[in-house]
């Protein structure tokens, strides 16, 4: 049974494409690297949240 999901987010025209552009010259996929944005932000908040 496939876990992922999906979702849709609004953002402007021009941050994405930047973002797009650097990802390809970087030969990295842009949901790879959103994905791995959300584990390093949940790891981070989730030791903060320990922290208190």
């Amino acid at each position: 049974m496939n876990k992922d999901k999906s979702f849709t987010i609004r953002v402007d025209e021009n941050l994405l494409k930047t973002f797009q552009t650097i990802a390809k010259a970087n030969d990295r996929p842009s949901a790879q690297l959103i994905r791995d944005f959300m584990r390093e932000y949940v790891k981070k908040h989730r030791q903060a949240e320990l922290s208190l």
